[in-house]
């Protein structure tokens, strides 16, 4: 019956952790989180391909410093329009909002070229006609009385020039307004700005409005059921401007909760007309403004016209809130698409009005007479007034011409520069001089115009050859391109943070929508409700699952579970692009399996408690662990393992009890005992038992380290460097009657370890020739005086990152292999270099003994003994010197040590 009522509470789990989280979905916080996978989701996706045909023509720190600060007078905009045209330009979209009138701009033709001609004309006129009527009384041919009249037409000719001049004076004044209208409509398809409020202000004039829903409202669009973006108020480009653009789009922006931009309106309602985002309007221009259907979920484009000349309808999927989902390049806005900075078209104009005031000057100078090349000018002239005519009203048709006119004269000009006509015009010139038949007074005149000739030829040649590049570039770059301009210099606050960026210039976004529906790549999200339900089915699956599991693997069936949910939605995401809400069910299959675990665990944690209770007392914290992970290792026996023994001793630990009385001889041992284990477990080792004032401790097992053998080995130094700070507290504190030195011997090797003993009693301990030969090493101290030492095995696994000392190869009692002896000394980091210089002083003493050089290892040895004075290793090797100096070993001697006592 209990297990009954338990299974049953497990399935309840699912049921309410789905709920839960299905709940938290009308939350934003837990909305937020969503957009937040989303955005994980969306970097994993392959990147968009970019379209070609965009391109940013950027308003740039580089153009702001060769124009001057922004925003520029709109005529410099104007000329870039007309100018983006003869590279025949697709389309221009302006993400520069042209809300307000601007300020009378300055025409410089008129001021510098047509305003002095003007009254040049007017006085000649009047000078002529009063010099006239001064000789004519002069000489008698007309009397006074006659020149009444005359007088009186003079008055009405100077009123005729007045306001002749006036009328030129008042052309200055640039309406620079008017001007970019013009541009526009002599661009053909330029897109400009409108806002849109959800409230009602009277800054736009009605008849302003009336034109905007008339000229620039989707004139085919089909909504089904509701629409949701609607809005109160508008606000468009001034009436010049608007009246020049080809349409129109509205820059609102969308973005999340967490400030993040992912998706936008694609068309809104203002007084039962529609409108276009600021990039989809001229979208559907290019498209052929095919028929577009809304819905609920998505925008239908009827029959559109791609630009390869494929015809079909584009599916637009809208997201759960109707707003259409960007997929945005991942890349700083300068990496995306193509740039050109609006200087390019700057530097175009000022070239060609370098070369035309070039070839106007080569004109006074009579360079072009001399040619024969005096209307060279008259195309470009030409070509000037059929852009006027066009600006001002004519036929757009005229505009090929005006390109065709414009092509043919740089043509003509190239071939001019490049022909022999520099050579001609010297050559004329100096026939000219050679002539005895040439004035004297033009002379000087000629001399001067062939100095000047070779500079004028010169510059004008650079100047073009400047031109050409210019051309060049701006045909590759603007010709059938879709051009988005926008303000991205250091000061613009334009700048929204994507999922991929941080500081993405806002005009990308236009880019973005565009690349977006052309590419096909689209991105989509399901109602929540489709993850609830899959949620609580996830979540009762997984129950079914785990639920007779133990609690490891319905762990890692658990997880598992999850990481298959998350991957499932990650592939439907790449895939498809739809997004399906993942953290509900992931969350509520995650939360099932971990109560339902923790239930498992509860009911099995009487039986880990026993373990820890019953061996928690004698063994380590790792060994319990092993245990627990593993209770069939509770069953007796070992395996051989290659690990590190260790083995520590206190010397005349008996004298010193003996002047303790037991309490104060237990409170002792504690508290070094204490200290020295720790010094064990904090490396990892294990300690097998105290025997006393004796430490046994092993490293490597139950927990397996690559570097056991270097783990016992700093073990062991911490141990000494305690040692002397538990002598200095027990002796100021009066706990021990001396200081307690120990001894240590290490090796390294292949031992058995395991559960010994009977079932009853068993013991996690080690055995085998390899523990022996440590133990031994503890006592071999004694023979050298030294504290620490090492075996061979042990000075190869992990002693050569440590000082040492090389002793002797020597036979323990009870092992007949030599083994090779090391002292242990210190940190190579933290030993002293005079200890440093002893001990390789002692190596080479050493090296002299082994070659029977007595004498001379003497000398080392006693050198060691100068530096440190109680050298046990030293005297040892200098009564040996002395001993073999009297009687030499046998000649089978091979240098190894029997040591005869344990």
């Amino acid at each position: 019956m209990q297990k009954s009522n338990r299974n049953w509470l497990d399935f309840l789990v699912p049921f309410i952790v789905s709920a839960v989280f299905a709940g938290l979905n009308l939350l934003t916080f837990f909305q937020n989180g969503e957009t937040k996978v989303y955005d994980m989701l969306l970097h994993l996706k392959p990147r968009i391909s970019q379209e070609k045909s965009i391109l940013f023509i950027d308003i740039d720190d580089f153009a702001i410093e060769k124009i001057g600060m922004f925003p520029w007078s709109r005529d410099i905009m104007a000329d870039g329009l007309i100018l983006m045209k003869e590279f025949e330009a697709k389309y221009a979209v302006f993400d520069i909002e042209y809300v307000d009138k601007s300020p009378l701009g300055l025409n410089s033709e008129v001021l510098t070229t047509e305003i002095p001609q003007a009254f040049a004309e007017e006085f000649a006129t009047l000078n002529e006609f009063v010099t006239g009527l001064f000789t004519a009384l002069q000489s008698g041919s007309i009397t006074l009385r006659d020149a009444q009249g005359y007088i009186e037409d003079l008055s009405g000719l100077t009123e005729m020039s007045q306001s002749v001049l006036i009328t030129k004076v008042q052309e200055i004044a640039k309406d620079n307004d008017r001007y970019l209208g013009q541009a526009a409509r002599f661009f053909e398809s330029a897109f400009f700005t409108v806002n849109m409020f959800d409230e009602t202000e009277e800054k736009t004039p009605e008849d302003l409005k009336q034109l905007v829903l008339e000229k620039i409202s989707l004139k085919n669009v089909t909504v089904e059921g509701d629409f949701p973006f609607s809005y109160a108020e508008m606000r468009p480009a001034i009436r010049p401007v608007t009246e020049g653009g080809r349409g129109a789009g509205f820059v609102n922006i969308v973005v999340d909760d967490d400030g993040l931009r992912r998706r936008i309106e694609l068309i809104n309602e203002y007084r039962g007309k529609y409108f276009a985002q600021l990039a989809f309007s001229p979208l559907l221009d290019w498209l052929g403004n095919p028929e577009v259907v809304v819905k609920k979920d998505r925008v239908i484009i009827k029959e559109a016209r791609l630009p390869d000349g494929e015809v079909r309808d584009i599916n637009i999927p809208l997201a759960t809130d109707g707003r259409f989902l960007i997929n945005w390049p991942k890349a700083e806005f300068m990496d995306t698409y193509r740039h050109m900075s609006f200087y390019e078209l700057i530097l175009h104009q000022r070239f060609e009005e370098n070369l035309i005031y070039n070839l106007d000057l080569m004109a006074e100078f009579g360079i072009l007479n001399l040619l024969g090349a005096s209307d060279i000018l008259a195309p470009y002239q030409e070509a000037e007034a059929l852009k006027n005519n066009v600006l001002e009203g004519g036929d757009t048709e005229l505009i090929k011409e005006y390109r065709d006119v414009r092509a043919d004269f740089f043509a003509a000009v190239g071939e001019f520069l490049k022909s022999d006509a520099e050579a001609s015009v010297i050559e004329y010139i100096d026939a000219s001089l050679a002539s005895p038949d040439f004035p004297e007074e033009f002379k000087s005149v000629y001399v001067d115009l062939k100095a000047r000739t070779p500079e004028i030829f010169k510059n004008t040649k650079d100047i073009y050859d400047g031109l050409e590049i210019s051309r060049q570039k701006l045909t590759g770059h603007l010709k059938d391109s879709f051009c988005i301009l926008g303000w991205i210099g250091t000061s613009t606050t334009d700048i929204g943070v994507t999922p991929f960026e941080e500081r993405f210039m806002n005009v990308g976004t236009h880019a973005s929508v565009v690349n977006t529906i052309l590419s096909g790549r689209f991105l989509d999200d399901l109602p929540w409700w489709y993850s609830a339900i899959a949620a609580l089915l996830l979540a009762i699956l997984v129950t079914f699952i785990i639920q007779g599991m133990e609690p490891l693997p319905s762990i890692i069936v658990g997880v598992g579970s999850l990481l298959a949910v998350l991957a499932a939605g990650a592939l439907i995401f790449i895939y498809t692009g739809i997004y399906v809400n993942l953290l509900t069910p992931s969350l509520s299959v995650f939360f099932t399996f971990l109560v339902i675990t923790v239930f498992k665990f509860m009911r099995t944690e009487q039986e880990r408690s026993y373990i820890r209770s019953a061996f928690g007392h004698y063994l380590s914290s790792d060994v319990i662990n092993n245990l627990l992970d593993d209770p069939h290792k509770l069953e007796l026996g070992g395996e051989q393992k290659f690990i590190t023994a260790m083995f520590t001793d206190v010397r005349g630990f008996s004298t010193i009890s003996e002047k303790l009385n037991p309490t104060d001889l237990v409170k002792l041992l504690n508290e070094y005992l204490t200290a020295m284990s720790d010094a064990v477990l904090d490396l990892r080792g294990t300690i097998d038992k105290d025997e006393g004032d004796a430490i046994i401790c092993f490293f490597g097992a139950p927990v397996e380290f690559e570097d056991h053998a270097r783990r016992a080995c700093l073990s062991a130094v911490r141990m000494r460097k305690i040692e002397a700070g538990l002598n200095k507290h027990f002796l100021e504190n009066n706990l021990s009657p001396g200081p307690l030195l120990t001894r240590i011997g290490i090796n390294t090797g292949e031992m058995v370890v395991g559960n010994m003993g009977t079932i009853k009693k068993m013991d996690y301990t080690i055995m085998g020739s390899s523990v022996n030969l440590a133990a031994r090493l503890e006592g071999v101290n004694k023979q050298y005086g030294t504290w620490l030492l090492i075996s061979q095995n042990t000075y190869d696994a992990g002693g050569k990152d440590f000082t040492t000392r090389q002793m002797d190869r020597v036979r323990v009692v009870g092992i007949n292999e030599p083994v090779r002896l090391y002292e242990l000394i210190d940190e190579k980091e933290t030993t002293d270099s005079a200890t440093k210089e002893a001990i390789d002083t002692f190596h080479l003493g050493q090296e002299l003994f082994e070659n029977k050089a007595w004498d001379n290892a003497l000398k080392h040895f006693q050198e060691v003994l100068k530096m440190i004075p109680d050298d046990g290793p030293s005297k040892v090797f200098s009564e040996r010197c002395i001993q073999y100096k009297k009687k030499q070993p046998p000649d089978t001697w091979d240098g190894v040590f029997n040591l005869t006592v344990k």
